[in-house]
């Protein structure tokens, strides 16, 4: 009786210890949030931080469980952030600023491009392009969606150049690379960290090399795209906003230090991408990221030339401030 007695006590604190264990664990495992990253297209060079991030265990370390997803553009990415579908994604300023003329509460927690990296790429064999005026007569193609439709020729104006001297194409974005190697328009929309490594890439292969008239060179002096959340994310929940941030921004750290590392870690991740065309999108993601202050910065000054640029191109009418569209408390 007495051994049975002794055992029975055993098992007792054996089943307490492994019910504490068990709790343990199942907190660890819940404490990990679960966070969705709209990557506000197909995955590229540009997310090179959110993939190292994922691979080397950043987010982890975060407390976090990050799964990056593909997107169908900025605009749309930014709403359905604002909708509640995704926690985080990678959008520009444009698509907070529509978002916002439509009652939305989306908001910039840190930039990637911390100048816009478009530009207008062109065949040097077929142009010698230099300056906007150099565009006049020109066919250019780009999206059916894309920001070029609308930005491109405000940014023409704004360099004393008339809009309707460029005939502006609207394309399926799948087909606007190949068209401009093949001499079916003159130029195209082009992005750094995007779909400029692959015209490129495509041009070598045709006996052909690209050149571009970079929108930042002349006259347009903006942020590109970056981190966005909803308010209601911010002010619910900043403790995670925070840890997401720091993150990211330590991954991108990290990728700038190691571009080679990164470009295995995106390619390992979605092997659908060309090794080489995504070092040079990493390579050029991370010049991008240069700025005057810490990663991911952002100046009230130069946000408010953002936001008028936009407004104006977009004729927005609605009173939105600069203070709404954005915030540096997470990367400071």
């Amino acid at each position: 009786m007495k051994y049975q007695s002794k055992t029975l006590k055993l098992a007792a604190a054996l089943a307490a210890t492994f019910a504490v264990a068990g709790m343990t664990m199942t907190h660890e495992a819940e404490a990990a949030d679960k966070v969705t990253f709209n990557m506000a297209w197909l995955p590229q060079g540009s997310m090179s931080g959110i993939a190292v991030a994922i691979g080397k265990g950043f987010y982890e370390e975060a407390g976090l469980e990050v799964e990056a997803v593909r997107g169908f553009g900025g605009i749309r990415t930014t709403n359905e952030i604002d909708q509640g579908l995704f926690e985080f994604g990678y959008g520009n300023p444009l698509g907070v600023i529509l978002n916002r003329s439509k009652g939305g509460k989306t908001r910039l927690v840190g930039a990637i491009n911390d100048r816009w990296p478009a530009g207008l790429c062109f065949v040097k064999e077929h142009h010698d392009l230099k300056t906007p005026a150099d565009l006049a007569g020109l066919t250019i193609g780009g999206g059916q969606y894309s920001p070029v439709q609308v930005m491109m020729p405000a940014w023409l104006e704004r360099n004393g150049v008339s809009r309707d001297s460029v005939k502006l194409l609207q394309m399926d974005p799948a087909v606007v690379d190949a068209s401009l190697i093949e001499g079916k328009i003159d130029a195209a929309e082009c992005w750094e960290g995007s779909n400029k490594a692959l015209i490129e890439k495509r041009a070598r292969e045709a006996g052909l090399t690209i050149d571009w008239v970079e929108y930042e060179q002349h006259n347009l002096d903006i942020y590109g795209s970056g981190l966005v959340t909803s308010d209601k994310l911010i002010d619910e929940n900043p403790d995670l906003v925070q840890r997401f941030v720091t993150a990211t921004y330590r991954g991108y750290a990290y990728a700038n230090e190691h571009p080679q590392e990164a470009t295995d870690i995106l390619v390992k991740l979605f092997p659908v991408l060309a090794p080489d065309v995504t070092m040079q999108q990493v390579k050029e993601t991370t010049d991008l990221l240069k700025g005057p202050g810490p990663m991911g910065d952002m100046t009230e000054e130069k946000m408010a030339s953002t936001l008028e640029f936009l407004k104006s191109a977009y004729s927005v009418t609605e009173d939105i401030n600069v203070a709404d569209i954005y915030t540096t408390r997470f990367v400071k």
